[in-house]
C-alpha cells in the first residue's frame, strides 16, 4: 500500500502546551496537536485519582519477515486487545501488592521509518502503590524469554497476540518514571518524557490500490475520567 508522509492532523511547533514543555526544538519534525491531547488528558485524569504514580514507556514490534506483512487495521487491533486484556483481566486480578488495578491510564502511535512493519511507542500510567518497577524481560541460554513484572505480562500477552513468531517488546531500565502528582515539575517532566510519541515523523497516511485513503488510527489511548473530587488516594 503507498504511504504518505502527511497526516491531515494538526501541527505544533512550540516547546510548551497546555502549559506543559514538549519536546519540540526548532528544525525538529512537529507534533501532532491531536495526538498530545490524548496523552495530556489521559496523564491529568489519572493524576485526580492518585498522588503518587509509575509511568512506564515501552515499544511493542510485530513478527519480523511476515508475509504477507501484518496491516496497520490488524496490528491496531492487536494493540488494543493487550491494552484491553490489561484492563479488563489482568489488572482487576489481586496479584498487585495484593489488590487490583482499579484505574490506569495509556497512549500509543504507531510508526513507520526505515523498517518493513510498523512499531508502536506506548506509555502506561499506573497507581505507585501497585507496581513499585517495570519489571524487565530476559533472553535465557536456550534462546527462550523470562519475563518478570509488569512488563514481563506485556511480552507474554504480545506473543500471545502475534502468532506469526517472536514479537519483540523493549524496555531499558531508564524507561519507568515514578511521578507526585501534586508537584507540577514532576507532572512537566512526565508530559514532556511521552510527547515525544506525538511527532509527525512516521505517522503515515495509508493508501489503498486506488490511491484512497484508509481510515487507520495512528494513535490512541485510554478513556480514564478526571475524578469527581479533588481528594486523591496514594
Amino acid at each position: 500500500m503507498p504511504k504518505q508522509l502527511q497526516p491531515g492532523y494538526t501541527l505544533l511547533t512550540t516547546s510548551t502546551y497546555r502549559g506543559y514543555p514538549v519536546q519540540y526544538q526548532e528544525g525538529q519534525s512537529p507534533l501532532i496537536q491531536e495526538a498530545l491531547d490524548k496523552f495530556i488528558t489521559q496523564m491529568e485524569s489519572i493524576a485526580s485519582h492518585y498522588q503518587d504514580i509509575l509511568l512506564v514507556r515501552f515499544d511493542l514490534h510485530l513478527p519480523k519477515d511476515t508475509t504477507p506483512l501484518i496491516g496497520p487495521a490488524e496490528a491496531n487491533e492487536r494493540v488494543s486487545e493487550l491494552f484491553a486484556q490489561l484492563r479488563e483481566n489482568k489488572f482487576r486480578q489481586k496479584q498487585w501488592g495484593g489488590q487490583a488495578i482499579k484505574r490506569s491510564a495509556y497512549g500509543w502511535c504507531s510508526e513507520l521509518e526505515t523498517a518493513k512493519q510498523l512499531h508502536y511507542h506506548c506509555w502506561l500510567a499506573v497507581p505507585k502503590g501497585r507496581i513499585e518497577n517495570a519489571g524487565s524481560i530476559r533472553k535465557r541460554a536456550d534462546g527462550s524469554f523470562q519475563g518478570y513484572g509488569l512488563i514481563g505480562l506485556i511480552h507474554e500477552l504480545w506473543q500471545m497476540l502475534n502468532p506469526e513468531g517472536h514479537a519483540n517488546v523493549h524496555c531499558n531500565a531508564t524507561a519507568a518514571m515514578r511521578i507526585k502528582t501534586t508537584d507540577p515539575q514532576a507532572m512537566g517532566e512526565a508530559i514532556r518524557w511521552i510527547s515525544y510519541m506525538a511527532k509527525q515523523r512516521g505517522k503515515l497516511v495509508y493508501t489503498d490500490e486506488d490511491g484512497q485513503p484508509i481510515r487507520v488510527r495512528r494513535f490512541d489511548g485510554s478513556r480514564l475520567k478526571p475524578a469527581a473530587s479533588l481528594q486523591l488516594v496514594a
